[in-house]
């Protein structure tokens, strides 16, 4: 089965990090074509260069989907390939073995599929609820990308001004049109079909929360924003996204921490989760490259 995959990269500092590097590794043994658009760095570092066949740079302008349209274009004839892997730089992994993860039988009939599906409120859109093919990782396939729905909406990507109008036209559009071209869409992790049983319970939120005064804030946020039915598992459920069989955890975990997550519990139990083998994957990558990003942020502050 012919498969490529295109990488849009970003970094604040203009570096390739070593956990970008690691998870190329480990793609090049999935696909026969690996492509990477960067909108920060000027060159490949040596450890990747014998493992990508295309490095592209372009203007920081237009977000990932304008990256992964500038890749396609290496990938011509498209039509050639049965597979075609769009993700980024913004998760850490893969954590374990994925190779497995691309006939999980959850997917197989899939013609678009990917991590993570999640109820999305778009800002533009009003008190409507869409599903959302999370797309820092998905995947087309050969129905897709021979379709005519394939073309028509990758024509259409242009660089949009805010990040709110890329996740309404682009994220949530790539569901909407795909899936009124009458192509089949699933996920590994899918809150959007299954959310009564995917909503997060007391046993997920007790842990990170705390009675001290100086948390009671941060516990305050997780409360309340947990109860919303618009959440992304991703960062308000990282441990359960990877237990679910999602092998990744978003950076924006750790940087952001948008849900106010005890991220010392969050460190501990992917440590277990290592230690029992659970996951396959050296820790040392997350820590270096956040003491690094805060590093840059004093400096520059």
């Amino acid at each position: 089965m012919p498969r490529a995959l295109i990488l849009a990269h970003y970094d604040q500092d203009g570096l390739i990090d070593p956990h970008v590097i690691q998870a190329l590794q480990i793609y090049r043994r999935l696909v026969d074509r690996l492509v990477v658009v960067s909108t920060a760095a000027s060159s490949l570092p040596a450890a990747a260069v014998e493992i990508v066949d295309d490095f592209v740079t372009r203007p920081n302008k237009g977000y990932d989907f304008c990256s992964w349209k500038l890749g396609l274009e290496r990938l011509l004839p498209h039509h050639e390939f049965d597979e075609i892997i769009f993700c980024n730089d913004s998760v850490y992994g893969p954590l374990s073995n994925c190779e497995r993860l691309l006939d999980d039988p959850r997917v197989e009939d899939a013609d678009l599929w990917g991590m993570v599906r999640s109820i999305q409120g778009p800002k533009y859109r009003g008190n409507v609820d869409c599903p959302h093919l999370q797309s820092w990782f998905f995947v087309m396939r050969k129905r897709a990308i021979r379709s005519p729905a394939f073309s028509s909406f990758w024509n259409s990507v242009r660089p949009l001004p805010t990040k709110e109008h890329v996740i309404d036209q682009y994220e949530i559009g790539l569901s909407e049109s795909f899936a009124q071209a009458g192509l089949t869409l699933r996920a590994i992790y899918d809150t959007a079909a299954t959310y009564d049983e995917s909503a997060p319970v007391w046993t997920d939120l007790a842990p990170h929360l705390s009675c001290t005064w100086s948390r009671l804030p941060q516990s305050w946020r997780l409360l309340k924003k947990a109860r919303r039915r618009r959440i992304n598992p991703t960062e308000l459920l990282p441990l359960k996204v990877i237990d679910g069989g999602v092998p990744f955890v978003k950076v924006g975990v750790f940087r952001v921490n948008h849900y106010g997550l005890d991220l010392d519990y969050v460190r501990r139990q992917l440590t277990e989760r290592q230690q029992a083998s659970q996951i396959a994957y050296e820790l040392t990558l997350i820590d270096d490259h956040l003491q690094r990003l805060q590093a840059a942020g004093a400096a520059r502050s």
